[in-house]
């Protein structure tokens, strides 16, 4: 059995990653779809090699292109988003992580947006992510999302599947 401050060390990294999804992915995208100017927060926990795979986009890779993707292209098509995140499994191992994470996010589409949905929306999937600990900090090297619902609320679960990859 590992020593007790090895057991507190990786429950404090779990908490930290769970903290970084919460405070600084959800929220700051959220604050930043509103018009607010959370972007340095993500970008302090993004690697320069980071990878995003979200259903629906092509794969985007590098941090800046991440990051035009979060400040630009989402924020062109949502007015308002609330992302909800629950149902954490998170594995550490030293240095390295992966963590899933279900998610339900209600949105409002802006009204001219390169989806072509309209109005208010209900966005459900999971989260696949993976972090390496560098600088004093857990950073993404991927962010993968896997939408099983990205419609408008009068037709929301009537399509929907659970997706487990996009390509």
């Amino acid at each position: 059995m590992s020593s007790l401050e090895d057991r507190i060390l990786k429950l404090e990294n779990k908490e930290a990653i769970r903290d970084l999804k919460h405070e600084i992915y959800c929220y700051c995208v959220d604050l930043i779809v509103s018009g607010v100017d959370k972007k340095q927060l993500i970008l302090d926990h993004l690697t320069e090699k980071v990878v995003a795979d979200f259903t629906g986009f092509p794969l985007i890779e590098g941090k800046a292109a991440v990051a035009e993707f979060l400040f630009e292209t989402v924020p062109s098509i949502l007015s308002y988003s609330q992302h909800r995140v629950s149902n954490s499994v998170i594995k550490v191992r030293g240095k390295a992580a992966s963590a899933l994470w279900y998610v339900d996010c209600p949105v409002v589409f802006k009204s001219e947006n390169k989806l072509g949905i309209k109005g208010s929306a209900f966005i459900a999937g999971r989260y696949e992510e993976e972090f390496i600990y560098e600088e004093g900090k857990w950073k993404w090297t991927k962010i993968t999302a896997l939408l099983d619902t990205v419609q408008q609320f009068d037709e929301n679960w009537n399509n929907a599947k659970q997706l487990l990859k996009n390509r």
